[in-house]
């Protein structure tokens, strides 16, 4: 029955026999409609979500009424309505509602598809959704279905994920009868919500807004007092509140000073609501505090209603004076001196005097509350009557009671004395003060009073800046609950925070600011839009005030609410393009009216950076559709040209080359060539984007910016020809624009007049060595070095985009310019040649330069002619003398010279010859030069020079040896730098073999190194700007890396482990947990060898295997394959301790860890896989002495293989615990997959997996070969199990068993033939005879040599992908076939490599054969004959393999016995 079929069947069920809609079965046929839904794309999940809650919320309803709620869906809404409940956002009423309006949505869909069979499923959608949904969504709502409406599928593809073939007339008339049946049951609905009043059919947000203009707020705020019956005490409670409630808009027209007014005032009648039952009437509220005592009390209902009058005799204060003609400034100050300051604190007295000076004009207020002068006075005179009446009655309640004055949760002395005593440099006063604010931090209103006093002007500048540091900590530690907890900010507290913050951002001064700003950020993070809708139409409304002081404040907070969104995904993006269509047109008049400007005020800078800023986070992962508008497109991009050409006032240039950088007008034009560069990167080729706007954007970019931009980059470029300054940063973004504009022609046509004068005056001298240089090499030799390899410093330096411009520019477009450029460096080198040794500073600062970009051109160099010929004469003639230079950076670049070119193909060959010796030995003679720049340089070197020596070439070198790494680890310990420690591991690797000596040394040494890095890197670590961090982070990798290498080095000397782990297992305590997390990867490889290749695991180590446990449970499971390997070599290598040990019980924690993993959700399934394959080390190594283990792992690999897995290694995996069970105990693995009930379900998916195939023929499933023999081991050992101990269900599934085993030996036998074809032309190579004499050598067994050179491998291969090197592509076979990893020989050394498949099947089925020749006819005679004769042909084949094997053995055995006697 299909989708739809179903659904027509499920409405036919919802009316009753009496004709009523029934609940259960109305919601089943919602819940048949979701999967719908869930078709539509990732989009319209929170509309499944939604549907979803809706119909949880009207089921659970009426299951507390079964009889009457199930009988009648309108039953619960009924008593929703006559309970009061039914405005609440979570109502019943509203479930009903809103699951309607839904349902209407997705029938009205499937029937605008049915009626037109081509249209677009994207335009249907978004059709239906505009005439159903969308007049009941918000701006918010609607930008996110906006987005969701372009993610949905094709029509196609939508039909088919429904089960609607194309062209299949009878599921669409299917489709359209089940349309049809429902909606008539949606139409009943919606007769009974409308006929209730209940449809809120909203007549459109024009028709509220002409509701709205009808009742404006003075007018109705003067009838709500008038309505109020002021000739007795006994006023009305629940409309006194009503009335007061009206108050509360004119605290957002008179100033956001008032806003914390209005929050408290909120607060206030909310109290008074809520004893509106048990209190009808005003005078018995305060009767009631009189008789308790409350009266006087804080937020007692007594003196609420006394403060609520207060405000109000202060508002008809306010209008009397207006009435007068006063400004609204004046009259505001007068009516607060004369009623509220008789009751407010200091503080707050001072704060809000301040605040008046912001107060808006008082046309803008009579404005802003839609009245003229005339209307105003007219209205003004009722409400300030009614409200004096009502304020003389109520005073009367409260004669002789002395009201107290206004205070904060901290009195206000009480929270300015402390946070100025935090300042005191006596300890035990500042203690005193941090203890008191820390006490009071979570109490009602001290986050609000501490932005109070930040606020406030009256307030010494420093208290007030410590005032906002301590807002800044209680919202960064306290605003966001952690899951799963509350706040302990009070919500009334944080929406009084909130609504002032865009005004206290904007009047704050510069360092309360900063402050504040990291506040905004974090509020806008966590709150907007869900908890802050107010922001972006209050940010609107500042970027529209013509203040500038406003206007920068919303260009502060618009920035964080672009960046919020900046890195987000389409589907979490739908609120941007709220916020960019909201503020885009006007941000775009702001920026053209700043370039406007005839200023060079740094605040004009400060804000043209905050426009670009938010345009670039805006615009970061796409086009929005209104940059696609001609007027937005123009002017966006005229104004960007307008900045890029702007000139610099240098005239304020700081003199201070670190002041410059934090300069306004330098980060300006910085984000506006950020812009620049990247439009160009992304849409400079309109053929590279897939999305629409972003490709209807390039289009224009291409054709209208391009080269306008480019023209503007020149032109900047060229002023410094001229002696003119630009910011660096800026610079390096130029360079950008034009090395990417050599890609294109049309850019490269307008580009090419000026290449020359562009290489020559502007490139060539940012290469050449220059007096900052100098000055950092003479004053900080550790700094000029850090710059010198950093990468980061890289990607921002103008000298990496000048070596960038100038390679791309000689690679891809050589015609010319390369000979052009060769001939001036040629210049050059022959000029400095002629002046050597006396070249003065200039010609050897030039001379630098060259010998860069000669460099940077390596390899061009090295394969164009006729320069790949000259190479060699040119490092003789001019880099060789270069090493004898008196300028300490030439002899550093002579060594860092001689190691790009240290590969070519010198006179006599690669790695030999004079001319390759000279520079060897004078690179390793400058790793004692006096300069350590020129030090380090020669050590990086050496890396090229060993390894450009082929294998056979390095007995000559083997003497350096000792001094190599003598020196390197001096090195070390003067500087931090990793392509140093990948020097001493390229020594390392090439003279492994001579490495004992050196080996607990060198381990030492290093050890050392790492403790002094990371013990920097803690001390320094709370220093967010210590820039050399990261250099010490990589350090702290490169030495962990050394490590590695040293220990693979003396992996033939088993021995000498047992000290490395002394030297080495500090390090695995103290990082096998949280501290580790950096270099986790390093710390498992280095324990990965020492539970390898040592004898044996000492029980320290063995104290590492519960924690590594511990990490892959709490934090780690992204390393499960790090850590599997050493959890294995535990295992296999100690088995009778992990097997033994109760306190820890190591089986134990092992199996918490595999149930954790492979019953957690939310796991990478490629960290998962590990799980079984854990489980197999177990079953493999434990073989007979964890029967309690396989029960459980069989259930875990089961359940978690139920819901099904995208991954088809996990997958597969899985399936293999099945194998590793069988081979472990076959009979024991059936009763616990018949107590499961899962006996036949297993096997079957076994079997299907095993005979699935690919196109080419393949096996679908068990790549690898270990995965084939596991699962042969398991079914071969089924086989052998006798008749008796096979479930009677099983037993006429045999044959298919020995068919499953027949498949796996001939795709195991093909792709072992495959390989060894593979591999046969290294085989030919002749490293195998060096193999077999280097193993007669040794002495080693040629199985365990073979063992540990491939277990070596795999490690090697870890380093590499850590490295960021990919290895091999397993997928490299035509259709993604079969792959034969290089792990096969090492992944796990188990009792099961001993054991060859092919003879195991063999034997057993003799053994069959000769033990129950009927059971084997019926396993091998029920076959096709085809069959059969696969299974002799294999039988045959195995025996050939058995007679070889023996053969072999016989050899090695009459070789080693010869070995003996010799």
């Amino acid at each position: 029955m299909s989708l739809f079929d179903q659904g027509t069947e499920l409405v036919g069920r919802v009316r009753s026999p009496e004709g009523k809609l029934q609940t259960k079965e109305l919601l089943d046929v919602c819940r048949s409609i979701l999967p719908i839904v869930d078709k539509l794309g990732t989009g319209f999940m929170i509309v499944k979500h939604d549907v979803g809650g809706n119909i949880d919320r009207l089921a659970t309803c009426a299951a507390t009424k079964p009889d009457e709620y199930q009988a009648d869906v309108f039953a619960m809404v009924r008593d929703d309505v006559a309970a009061g409940t039914n405005t609440g956002s979570s109502s019943v009423m509203k479930g009903l509602l809103w699951l309607k309006r839904a349902m209407e949505f997705i029938v009205a869909l499937l029937e605008r598809l049915y009626a037109d069979r081509t249209i677009a499923l994207s335009t249907a959608a978004s059709e239906v959704y505009y005439e159903t949904l969308q007049r009941f969504h918000g701006w918010i709502v609607t930008g996110t279905f906006t987005v969701a409406l372009k993610l949905v599928p094709s029509r196609d593809d939508f039909f088919n994920k429904v089960g609607v073939a194309p062209g299949d007339e009878g599921a669409m008339a299917a489709m359209h009868a089940f349309c049809m049946a429902f909606s008539g049951v949606l139409a009943e609905i919606q007769t009974f919500l409308a006929a209730n009043g209940l449809d809120d059919p909203a007549k459109g947000r024009a028709a509220a807004a002409a509701m709205a203009e009808e009742d404006k707020w003075l007018p109705r705020m003067t009838r709500a007092f008038m309505e109020l019956d002021s000739s007795t005490h006994a006023i009305d409670t629940a409309q006194f509140a009503a009335a007061m409630e009206q108050v509360l808009p004119i605290f957002e027209k008179i100033g956001t000073v008032f806003l914390f007014a209005r929050h408290e005032f909120a607060v206030k009648i909310d109290t008074i609501v809520a004893i509106q039952a048990k209190w009808t009437t005003l005078d018995q509220i305060v009767a009631a505090g009189k008789a308790d005592g409350t009266i006087t009390k804080k937020n007692s209902p007594a003196r609420n209603v006394h403060r609520l009058l207060n405000t109000l005799n202060f508002i008809a204060a306010i209008f009397q004076n207006l009435a007068k003609g006063m400004t609204l400034k004046d009259a505001v100050s007068d009516a607060y001196d004369r009623t509220l300051a008789q009751i407010h604190a200091w503080v707050v007295r001072a704060g809000i005097k301040t605040g008046m000076m912001a107060l808006p004009s008082r046309d803008h207020f009579l404005a802003s509350i839609g009245e003229t002068e005339e209307s105003a006075r007219s209205h003004a005179e009722g409400f300030v009557d009614a409200a004096h009446k009502l304020v003389g009655m109520i005073d009367k309640l409260y004669a002789g009671v002395e009201m107290p004055r206004s205070d904060f949760t901290m009195q206000a002395d009480q929270l300015v004395a402390a946070l100025g005593a935090c300042q005191s440099p006596d300890p035990t006063v500042r203690k005193a003060a941090e203890e008191a604010l820390n006490q009071h931090k979570h109490a009602r209103g001290q986050v609000v009073n501490l932005l109070r006093v930040a606020l406030e002007d009256s307030v010494d500048p420093a208290v007030r800046q410590v005032a906002s540091i301590s807002f800044k900590n209680l919202v960064k530690r306290d605003w966001a609950a952690e899951e799963g907890k509350q706040s302990p900010l009070a919500e009334e507290d944080k929406a009084a925070v909130r609504e002032v913050m865009l005004e206290g951002v904007t009047r704050a001064p510069h360092a309360v600011r900063v402050q504040l700003g990291e506040c905004v950020r974090s509020l806008v993070y966590t709150d907007y839009p869900e908890q802050w809708p107010g922001l972006l139409p209050q940010v609107v409304a500042y970027l529209t005030s013509q203040d500038q002081a406003r206007i920068s404040g919303a260009l502060y907070v618009l920035r964080f609410l672009a960046r919020k969104y900046e890195f987000r995904d389409d589907d979490e993006r739908g609120p941007l393009d709220g916020v960019v269509n909201a503020t885009f047109p006007t941000l775009l008049q702001i920026f053209q009216m700043l370039l406007a400007m005839d200023s060079s005020a740094p605040e004009l800078a400060e804000l043209l950076k905050l426009v670009c800023k938010t345009f670039w986070s805006a615009t970061y992962m796409s086009i929005p559709p209104i940059l696609n508008q001609e007027a937005q497109f123009s002017g966006w991009m005229a104004c960007f040209h307008a900045l890029m050409m702007k000139p610099l006032p240098l005239d304020q240039l700081p003199a201070d080359p670190d002041a410059r950088k934090s300069w306004q007008w330098s980060k300006a034009k910085k984000w506006v060539m950020h812009i620049a560069s990247r439009l160009f990167n992304r849409y400079g080729d309109p053929k590279l984007c897939s999305d629409k706007e972003d490709a209807a954007f390039a289009q224009r970019f291409q054709k209208e910016c391009s080269l306008t931009f480019l023209q503007a980059s020149l032109a900047q470029l060229a002023t410094l020809t001229q002696g003119s300054y630009l910011p660096p940063r800026v610079i390096n973004l130029l360079l950008q624009y034009i090395t990417q504009a050599l890609a294109f022609s049309h850019t490269w046509k307008a580009l090419k007049p000026h290449v020359e004068q562009m290489l020559l005056h502007v490139v060539f001298p940012m290469l050449c060595f220059d007096d900052e240089d100098a000055e950092l090499w003479a004053d900080d030799p550790q700094e000029y070095i850090r710059k010198g390899y950093d990468i980061m410093e890289d990607i921002y330096s103008t000298k990496t985009a000048a070596m960038n411009f100038l390679h791309e520019l000689c690679k891809a477009r050589a015609k010319g310019n390369l000979d052009m450029l060769m001939q001036h460096l040629v210049g050059v080198l022959n000029e400095y040649k002629a002046a050597h040794p006396a070249a003065p500073v200039p010609l050897a600062r030039k001379m630098d330069g060259a010998l860069l970009a000669i460099g940077t051109l390596s390899d061009v160099l090295k394969e164009k002619k006729p320069y790949n010929g000259q190479l060699e004469p040119m490092l003789l003639q001019h880099v060789v003398p270069l090493f004898e230079s008196p300028h300490g950076h030439l002899r550093a670049k002579a060594c860092w010279l001689a190691g790009n070119y240290a590969d070519i193909e010198f006179g006599d060959g690669q790695g030999k010859g004079p001319t390759f010796s000279a520079l060897l030995q004078r690179v390793v003679a400058a790793i004692g030069d006096p300069e350590l720049p020129v030090r380090i340089d020669a050590a990086v070197s050496v890396r090229a020079f060993l390894d450009a020596v082929d294998e056979e070439d390095l007995d000559p070198l083997r003497p350096l040896v000792p001094q190599l790494l003598q020196q390197f680890l001096t090195l070390s310990n003067e500087i931090d730098n990793e392509d140093l420690t990948f020097s001493l591991e390229t020594v390392i690797e090439r003279f492994a073999a001579d490495m004992a000596p050196y080996a607990a040394g060198l381990a030492q040494q290093l050890a050392q190194q790492f403790w002094r890095i990371t013990s920097s890197a803690e001390q320094g670590g709370e220093d967010e700007d210590d820039e050399g961090g990261d250099d010490g982070a990589l350090a702290a990798y490169g030495v962990l890396r050394a490590m590695s290498t040293v220990l693979e080095s003396i992996h033939a000397l088993p021995h000498l482990y047992a000290q490395m782990e002394d030297i080495l297992f500090p390090i695995l305590d103290k990082y096998t947990s949280t501290d580790g997390q950096d270099i986790f990867e390093e710390v498992m490889q280095l324990a990965t060898y020492l539970t390898y290749f040592a004898p044996q695991i000492s029980p320290r180590m063995w104290t590492l295997f519960p924690r590594m446990l511990q990490c892959v449970n709490e934090w780690a499971i992204d390393y499960f394959e790090e850590v599997l390997l050493p959890l294995d070599n535990f295992i296999s290598k100690s088995t009778d301790v992990f097997l033994g040990s109760q306190q820890p019980n190591y089986l134990a924690l092992t199996n918490q860890t595999l149930e954790k993993v492979l019953s957690g959700d939310g796991y990478p399934e490629d960290q998962v896989v590990c799980a079984p394959r854990l489980m197999g080390v177990v079953l493999q190594h434990c073989r007979g002495r964890v029967d309690q283990c396989v029960g459980p792992y069989l259930a875990l690999a089961l359940r978690r293989l139920a819901p099904g897995v995208e991954s088809q290694d996990l997958g597969d995996a899985l399936m293999c615990v099945l194998g590793d069970a069988l081979y472990y105990n076959p009979a024991l693995t059936l009763q616990q997959l018949a107590a499961q009930g899962a006996l036949q379900q297993a096997l079957g998916a076994l079997s299907t997996t095993i005979f699935a195939n690919r196109k080419s023929g393949k096996m679908k499933h068990y790549t690898s070969p270990r995965e084939k023999k596991v699962l042969i081991l398991g079914l071969v050992a089924l086989l052998a199990l006798p008749e008796a101990q096979l479930p009677p269900e099983i037993r006429p599934g045999m044959p298919q068993v020995t068919s499953a085993v027949l498949r796996l030996l001939l795709a195991l036998k093909q792709q072992q033939e495959e390989h060894k074809q593979r591999g046969s032309d290294d085989e030919a190579s002749g490293n195998e005879s060096d193999l077999e004499e280097e193993s007669e050598e040794s002495g080693l067994d040629d199985d365990e040599d073979e063992v540990d050179e491939a277990y070596l491998r795999r490690l090697q291969r870890m380093a590499a992908k850590r490295a960021g090197q990919d290895d091999e592509d397993d997928d490299e076979d035509d259709d993604y076939d079969e792959y034969w990893s290089e792990d096969e020989d090492e992944e796990v050394q188990s009792p099961i490599d001993a054991v060859d498949p092919f003879i195991y099947f063999a034997e057993t089925l003799h053994a069959i054969q000769h033990s129950e020749p009927q059971r084997f006819a019926q396993l091998v005679g029920g076959l096709d004959a085809n069959v059969q004769a696969a299974v002799q042909g294999m039988m045959q084949y195995a025996a050939q393999v058995k007679a070889e094997k023996e053969q072999a053995a016989a050899q090695a055995a009459a070789q080693g016995a010869a070995n003996g006697h010799a």
